[in-house]
């Protein structure tokens, strides 16, 4: 049994870098043509960029955006600090819009369907009995969908209130997608010939900062999920 945690926990660990190397890999073009785009609010006051760009972010992510790449923009953009500030309120305004509009206008036909559903039943008394820890279960897990879930939650039985305080658990995640939204915005630089020189300590600081990563994905997901799936389990 121990040989066969420690491969399960070998593959996952292999996967996850897989997964983070495809990722990085698709992400270099596509934030580079985000934040070509949104180059402009770069160049803006301290706060009216990262306001502007905040406000553009609640909008997309609406509209199923992946939120990853906009707070990667973010932190291309506006470097580390500037792009954790928008990036976080970027989420934390997309999380509540979607989630405000799928409670007003497809609550009543979601719960009667729930009704008809004794695991869906299950799972509507996990979210209204503990929100605000679910909220933050699932802000910290960087494998499930945030787009998905602020429409999933919005006509569920959790509480508003709940639903508003747990997201600001989005900054966690967001300082890993600021950090390296700054390091893709020098990979960047650097294919253009201005970014800073590849030395040891950059490459050193690249290194950790993807050990830090990996391991802290690993880390909240784990959490996370043996979390909820307990409250889910005792609700059953």
């Amino acid at each position: 049994m121990v040989i066969q945690g420690r491969h399960g926990r070998g593959f996952a660990l292999l996967a996850i870098l897989i997964l983070f190397a495809i990722y990085t890999a698709i992400s270099i073009p596509v934030v580079a043509l985000l934040a070509k785009w949104s180059q402009p609010m770069g160049e803006w006051g301290y706060l009216a960029g990262p306001m502007s760009f905040a406000l553009m972010f609640t909008i997309l992510a609406t509209l199923m955006v992946p939120s990853s790449f906009m707070k990667l923009v973010a932190g291309a953009l506006f470097g580390f600090t500037g792009g954790l500030f928008a990036g976080w309120l970027g989420a934390m305004g997309g999380a509540l819009l979607a989630f405000l509009i799928g409670r007003h206008l497809l609550s009543e036909k979601v719960q009667s369907w729930v009704a008809e559903h004794p695991k869906m039943v299950s799972l509507d008394k996990v979210v209204e009995e503990h929100g605000l820890v679910v909220t933050i279960m699932i802000r910290l897990s960087l494998v499930i969908p945030y787009n998905m879930v602020n429409w999933a939650l919005g006509p569920s039985k959790m509480k508003t209130r709940d639903y508003a305080l747990g997201n600001v658990a989005t900054v966690f995640p967001t300082i890993l997608y600021a950090w390296w939204g700054s390091r893709l915005g020098d990979i960047i630089a650097i294919g253009d010939g201005t970014g800073p020189p590849r030395d040891a300590l950059w490459w050193s600081t690249m290194i950790t900062s993807i050990v830090i990563t990996v391991g802290g994905i690993i880390w909240m997901d784990r959490i996370s999920r043996t979390y909820l799936e307990s409250l889910i389990t005792e609700a059953e």
